[in-house]
């Protein structure tokens, strides 16, 4: 079992927003001045900042494309409409952009601030690992983007786009250098623990994570060919001996109930606030019937007719047909009412038990498998309000090993013990009895350790979906969908494309401040493979 590590709370943070990602210079009365800002002051309001944006807006974003989250049509007429329709433009989840665009800014002064002595070595590795995490995800939904002439302020107000490849490469290099100030940092380097509220200034760990983050680059470059492929085996090789992560990323700089902007953001988001009162999120989003059925044995599911057990038609792949311990975690009952779940697109709650009545409430969100990890605080308000935010999980980590291990044996091994390992975490952050579960689960192609290669990567990434579930990072789920179509998963009843988006289109705050340089783009061309895919889809001409 993993172990939580609490950390004493930061009492203050330097929080450097604005509206506009370019401009760091944006006086506010709630901040310090950009004269202030040391790397001390820096670290810890950068590791919250980003946080946020992939704790609310990108959770939600990977939970829905991914069908495990809809909308409660019980009571609600309407939400999630663009997002199971697939209408993109260019006003469509523009937080994701904009947030970790202007927030990354404060990991990119960190790097750049003066440091003849090497006092600010290990602040300097920690926001390279962190500017690499986020700025993966930013080229993985989008492609292209301002990086070499990004975040200087007035110097330069409408950065050109780098291509995607390069900054993935660019990327790989801040890694590489952050394990190289952590292997070599003098005595004069100033420790980070009081101000890292992430991993509490444990540079073993960043090394770990710095890995882990390498790993999983080259894994999303799987399906490239030629220079790049060659490029990212030989990246494979520098770090196939690892290590990788020991135990979870996370964050806390002392969550609390103290008031909703206290409080963990994915719970102030999705559930109560500070208060104590429901927000709406917590009745309106549900489980969806794909997620019922993945999780529920064919005996515990109303299927309507025989044969419509296969989860996308002409797959020949079949709903795997063993009730999941984390079923019942992952999304709980409405008081007084039995599980319910929704078709994504349906009108109706038509997903349940057999003997279950219809319509009436759907599920919510579980809080024993999204807010109550490994069990470790007193079920409280109070409690559910501090929880440690997931960056990156354990199960992740291993779901990665599991999958360089098929794809690249020569380098790496032990896909299995992996792959069990990462199921196993999952069960007991999730509060689930396993019981035999790896047995059972071991015996299905597609979805456990047999079969062929390719059915071990279905297997691995449909665990890697159910892992990240919820509240652990469902976008890297839906990542792996555009890079591999796997797992398999039905789109919305009344979606509009015939596929999901190869990648999300340039807010509209892109084509405002930055015109000169923003790519052009329809919606059209995000259903398409072209020019503007990222290079990492297989067939991107990039």
């Amino acid at each position: 079992m993993k172990k939580i590590k609490f950390l004493a709370p930061i009492l203050a943070f330097a929080f450097f927003s604005c509206d506009n990602y370019l401009d760091i210079n944006s006086p506010s009365p709630n901040d310090l001045s950009f004269s202030q800002a040391t790397p001390s002051k820096l670290l810890p309001g950068a590791q919250v900042s980003t946080y946020r944006v992939q704790a609310t807006t990108m959770n939600q974003l990977g939970n829905v494309f991914m069908n495990s989250w809809t909308r409660n049509v019980q009571s609600f007429g309407n939400g999630f409409d663009r997002e199971l329709q697939l209408q993109i433009d260019n006003g469509f989840y523009t937080g994701i952009w904009d947030g970790l665009f202007r927030n990354l800014k404060n990991f990119d002064a960190i790097i750049k601030y003066p440091n003849p002595t090497g006092k600010y070595d290990l602040y300097i590795a920690a926001a390279k690992i962190c500017k690499a995490h986020y700025m993966q995800e930013i080229v993985d939904l989008y492609g292209d983007a301002p990086y070499t002439q990004a975040w200087q302020g007035n110097d330069n107000t409408t950065p050109a786009y780098d291509d995607d490849y390069a900054i993935y490469q660019a990327l790989i290099g801040e890694l590489e250098d952050a394990r190289n100030l952590i292997a070599n940092a003098g005595p004069t380097a100033e420790d980070i623990t009081p101000y890292d509220v992430m991993l509490g200034g444990d540079m073993s760990r960043w090394n770990e994570f710095a890995n882990t983050l390498q790993l999983r680059f080259c894994v999303h470059m799987s399906e490239v060919t030629g220079a790049k492929a060659t490029y990212r085996d030989t990246k494979l090789a520098d770090i196939a001996a690892g290590p990788f992560l020991s135990d979870n990323v996370t964050v806390n700089p002392g969550f609390s109930d103290a008031s909703n902007d206290n409080q963990n953001p994915e719970w102030g988001n999705f559930e109560y606030d500070a208060a104590g009162n429901l927000l709406q999120n917590r009745t309106f989003i549900t489980m969806t019937g794909h997620a019922y059925k993945s999780l529920q044995s064919y005996a515990t599911t109303n299927y309507p007719a025989a044969g419509s057990q296969e989860i996308v038609a002409g797959t020949g792949v079949f709903y795997p047909n063993i009730t999941d311990g984390r079923s019942g975690r992952l999304f709980t009952g409405a008081p007084s009412n039995p599980r319910r779940a929704v078709n994504q697109g349906s009108t109706l709650v038509d997903v349940g038990a057999p003997t279950t009545t219809f319509p009436g409430l759907p599920c919510r969100v579980g809080l024993a498998g999204n807010f109550y990890p490994y069990g470790v605080h007193d079920g409280t308000l109070s409690g559910y309000s501090s929880i440690e935010g997931y960056i990156m999980t354990f199960s992740e980590s291993e779901l990665l090993q599991a999958e360089a291990a098929v794809r690249w044996p020569s380098l790496f091994s032990g896909g299995q013990t992996h792959f069990q390992d990462a199921i196993t975490d999952n069960f007991l952050i999730r509060n689930a009895t396993i019981g035999s579960y790896l047995t059972t689960i071991n015996t299905k192609p597609n979805f456990g350790w047999i079969g062929t290669d390719t059915q071990k990567i279905h297997a691995i990434l449909y665990q890697k979906w159910i892992a990240t579930m919820g509240v652990y990072n469902p976008i890297q789920s839906f990542i792996d969908y555009n890079r591999t179509g796997f797992p398999y998963t039905p789109l919305s009843s009344n979606a509009t494309q015939t596929r999901k988006p190869y990648r999300l289109i340039y807010p509209v705050s892109e084509y405002v401040a930055n015109s000169a340089n923003v790519p052009s783009m329809t919606s059209a061309e995000v259903f398409s493979i072209n020019s503007k895919t990222p290079f990492w889809v297989p067939g991107a001409p990039n």
